[in-house]
């Protein structure tokens, strides 16, 4: 009886093996991506690692501070269980975790790079005491590709973060200048908190935390934002003011920073209700800022001068599918971040066109077979 060849048994079995052969060549044939600033994530990451060891020796063995293991399992010293008047809001013990492992340093370089950042840039960073590890990685992030930073920090910090008060993140930074880790530090600095002026808040703030804030920038060597106390929203516009005299006086302007890279949810950086009004974190173009209608805040600002920003905040957000999230540590310098290893889509194409080509041209020929046999039948005459 005439079967096809694409009806034929051995065929089949013939066509399926060897597409199965094609799936496992394409599914082995792999290579490492090397991801974009890759040497640049790389050097970020040591320059973060080396600073937070510098710092756990401050803490630790100079200072003789205690590594509370329950909440800082990593074992790094910069997250702290003071309850001090410095402290301005409840924070997210997760959150601190994430941001001190040397591979976020990593992460803020996929954004510096994003926002077309590059060798002997300067930019603007508005930070506070809530992050110590993104200050950190900020700051290791621009050095590992050459950007100058100019700082002003807002001194108060949110729970789990710089709260110990003979141990801000101004005293951090005094340390990381002084073991050459870094070469700057702040150019100025404020009380942070509610109205960026501490403002009492149940046991938060106060007089005793601003006490405490002056005395960090003095014994720093930091000059301090002058602040107001009776309306706090006003205290905001004129430290916002004062801001950004400040960063134009080193870059002549606003307009003349290649990005703003803010740190945190300090009220003078995002506005009141910033934290809210930008959901988005990374990297942000001016148009997609103004496109929020933000209150007044240095985003804003920095955005109607056509300056992009960073925005290093939501951090279970911006390292989402990236780092572990919380106290999960991969080791410093691997994993995605760095090299991946993907199919490699040359043989995975060779391989699909080969076996689409076997299926075509044995359904060619079956069917040149087919025709050729209609051609030649006679069927037997009834009559």
């Amino acid at each position: 009886m005439f079967r096809p060849q694409i009806q034929k048994t051995r065929v089949l079995v013939s066509m399926a093996m060897f597409s199965l052969f094609m799936v496992y060549l394409a599914t082995e044939s792999t290579v490492i991506h090397t991801a974009e600033g890759f040497e640049a994530k790389q050097s970020a990451s040591q320059i973060m690692e080396s600073a937070l060891n510098v710092l756990k020796y401050e803490i630790r063995d100079v200072q003789g501070k205690t590594i509370y293991v329950d909440i800082d399992p990593n074992y790094t010293g910069l997250i702290f269980k003071e309850d001090s008047p410095i402290r301005s809001s409840i924070g997210d013990l997760e959150a601190k975790q994430t941001v001190l492992k040397p591979n976020f340093a990593a992460v803020v370089i996929d954004h510096i790079i994003q926002a077309g950042i590059s060798s002997g840039d300067t930019v603007a960073v508005g930070m506070t005491g809530s992050m110590p590890g993104a200050n950190i990685a900020v700051l290791s992030a621009c050095k590992a590709m050459d950007v100058h930073t100019v700082v002003i920090t807002s001194v108060g910090s949110s729970t789990w973060g710089a709260t110990d008060p003979d141990f801000t993140w101004l005293d951090m930074e005094s340390v990381l200048l002084d073991s050459g880790i870094f070469n700057q530090k702040s150019i100025a600095a404020s009380m942070g908190g509610k109205g960026d002026c501490l403002r009492r808040s149940g046991k938060r703030g106060g007089k005793a935390g601003r006490t405490i804030v002056k005395r960090a920038a003095n014994r720093n060597g930091i000059p301090l934002i002058e602040y107001v106390l009776p309306i706090e929203e006003q205290n905001v516009s004129k430290s916002i003011s004062k801001r950004i005299e400040l960063y134009s006086h080193v870059q002549g302007g606003l307009e003349n920073y290649d990005a703003f890279i803010n740190v945190g949810g300090g009220v003078t950086n995002v506005g009141v209700g910033g934290k809210k009004k930008f959901p988005q974190p990374g990297f942000l173009s001016p148009e997609s800022i103004l496109e929020m209608n933000p209150r007044n805040s240095l985003i804003r600002n920095f955005a109607q001068v056509n300056v992009p920003v960073i925005h290093i905040s939501h951090i279970s957000h911006l390292v989402k599918d990236i780092i572990p999230f919380g106290s999960e540590k991969l080791k410093t310098g691997q994993g995605r971040l760095y090299k991946e290893e993907r199919y490699n889509l040359l043989v995975a194409g060779i391989a699909l066109i080969l076996s689409l080509g076997l299926v075509v041209g044995i359904g060619i020929y079956s069917h040149e077979q087919i025709k050729k046999r209609m051609q030649s039948y006679e069927p037997e005459s009834i009559l």
